[in-house]
């Protein structure tokens, strides 16, 4: 019974080569990786953190300040 089943497990498996190198397939993973890394870094700086427009020629005019130094105008 045993015989008859390692028979008909081995007439139905069929090897089919790969196309490339398993070495390949890491490589061109690794640079579609690097190139969608230098994709995203290349946005790294477009980011509007705070949208609202300030006027800094007004350093303290109005607010109550005494001192002259830029900062924050919230």
């Amino acid at each position: 019974m045993t015989h008859v089943l390692l028979q008909a497990a081995e007439a139905g498996h069929q090897v089919k080569e790969l196309p490339l190198s398993p070495i390949w397939y890491g490589v061109i993973t690794l640079v579609i990786a690097a190139a969608l890394l230098g994709l995203l870094w290349s946005f790294r700086n477009s980011l509007a953190l705070d949208p609202v427009a300030h006027d800094h020629d007004d350093l303290g005019a109005g607010k109550g300040a005494t001192d002259k130094r830029p900062g924050s105008h919230h």
